[in-house]
């Protein structure tokens, strides 16, 4: 099972191909992940509060959200970009 500590890492090459929704998906599973770190719904209140906290929100943000959403859930997210994919093999040695 996958956390949303496990997408910290900012992606790159998305399926919206924007570097600003990517920031803003990063951003958004930073804060799932230090509010918790379980799959749940992010508003954009909360989204907005926790961007405030790190000193670097703009409200542009939130129309990334939008598009982003879909893709911040367990079954989702490592659709969103290559780079966000998690093995699903064992590794052998």
């Amino acid at each position: 099972m996958s956390k949303p500590s496990d997408f910290i890492k900012k992606p790159f090459g998305s399926v919206l191909q924007k570097s600003e929704a990517e920031t803003v998906a990063a951003n958004a599973m930073v804060i799932l992940s230090r509010t918790g770190n379980e799959w749940r719904n992010l508003s954009y209140e909360e989204y907005e509060t926790e961007r405030r906290k790190d000193g670097n929100f703009s409200s542009a943000e939130l129309m990334y959200l939008c598009q982003v959403k879909p893709y911040l859930t367990e079954d989702t997210a490592e659709t969103f970009a290559d780079s966000w994919k998690i093995a699903s093999e064992p590794i052998t040695a």
